[in-house]
């Protein structure tokens, strides 16, 4: 096998490694943050640790990329979190009241 075979080998094997790798890595760090989120918590709070949400849902203008039901009383907003490079489709999200407080959290995958 030549240097050139070697290089575009090594390159097939490596570069799904390291999508997978970077896959993991996101998903272990939404999830680390994820559990500092609680019922009650401010948007400033989530935002504080989880960062600027990707996306914002509100029943009127509902996300249906995610595949989650629609935001409904006392959610007034939902705050959405995706691993942008998971197949699976794996995003976490916060639901919001009128207060601008957490009143539900979700982890979801697509199938």
């Amino acid at each position: 096998m030549n240097t050139a075979s070697k290089l575009i080998v090594g390159a097939i094997v490596l570069i799904p490694v390291l999508y997978l790798g970077s896959c993991g890595v996101i998903t272990h760090q939404h999830e680390k943050s994820f559990a500092q989120v609680h019922d009650g918590d401010t948007e400033a709070q989530v935002i504080q640790v989880m960062g600027e949400p990707t996306d914002r849902e509100t029943p009127s203008n509902r996300l249906a990329k995610y595949g989650a039901p629609e935001c409904q009383a006392p959610c007034v907003q939902r705050l959405w979190y995706p691993n942008k490079l998971s197949l699976a489709g794996e995003a976490w999200s916060v639901e919001l009241d009128g207060a601008g407080r957490v009143v539900h959290t979700a982890h979801i995958t697509s199938p």
